[in-house]
């Protein structure tokens, strides 16, 4: 039978247990890889991290997005950095490919440097100058300068300017040095005098080198060369025109 509570008796419990509240839910953590791939991406300047950065932008892209850990953007930012040095690096590349006359790798004064004394060079040689050429075959870069009524091989009779351009290799500037170098040697040396002494000569030309040109000199020198050093004075007629280029 049922029998109503009065005054002061306990209410009955109801059935059931509390359970305490459960820990909050976890924010998804962020991907190491999509850090990588940042700060790889960013370092694309040093060549070296470009495809490491491509390798793991792409994993973490399979890492991130809705569900998954966080940091989607940046593995999208790294990668976008990555593709950003590498356009450059393929650009650079492919300029300096194409036009090795581009290279500016040395300094214009690496190619020009002072030649020991008593010794010129391309830059330093002046019309008029007597020197010994060296014995070697082929080119050479500097020579020993002789004064004039001294024994020596050749002489300087005069310069002139080269048409700008890429460098002219092998016998590009052949044509245009023997016009300008005959009409020199015919303004400025005294034949007669050479040929009454019985002395052989040939018209040589000394071109700047590919260093030297790549940093602008143009300056061309007119030579008259005695294989057997048999010249003892100046083959320049009074008053040469000893100015470059040579009028």
């Amino acid at each position: 039978m049922y029998e109503p509570q009065g005054p002061g008796t306990p209410m009955a419990q109801p059935y059931g247990y509390a359970y305490p509240p459960g820990p909050p839910p976890q924010r998804p953590k962020t991907s190491g890889l999509a850090i990588a791939t940042l700060v790889l991406g960013l370092a694309g300047c040093l060549v070296l991290p470009l495809l490491p950065a491509f390798i793991l932008g792409i994993m973490a892209l399979s890492q991130t997005g809705p569900g998954k850990q966080q940091g989607r953007g940046l593995a999208i930012g790294g990668l976008a950095a990555a593709a950003f040095w590498t356009i450059g690096w393929v650009a650079l590349i492919g300029n300096t490919m194409g036009n090795p006359d581009n290279y500016t790798a040395s300094p214009p004064s690496a190619s020009c440097a002072t030649p020991p004394a008593g010794y010129a060079n391309i830059c330093t040689l002046k019309t008029g100058d007597c020197f010994q050429k060296p014995a070697v075959t082929g080119t050479y870069t500097s020579v020993e300068l002789i004064p004039c009524d001294r024994a020596h091989s050749t002489q300087v009779i005069g310069a002139f300017t080269a048409a700008d351009g890429p460098w002219p290799s092998g016998g590009e500037l052949k044509a245009e040095a023997l016009n300008h170098c005959q009409r020199i040697l015919a303004k400025n040396v005294d034949t007669p005098r050479l040929n009454a002494e019985g002395v052989y000569t040939d018209l040589v030309t000394w071109k700047p080198g590919r260093d030297e040109w790549k940093h602008g000199v143009r300056t061309v020198f007119c030579t008259l060369n005695s294989p057997d050093s048999q010249l003892t004075g100046s083959v320049l007629v009074p008053g040469a025109d000893l100015s470059i280029p040579t009028g």
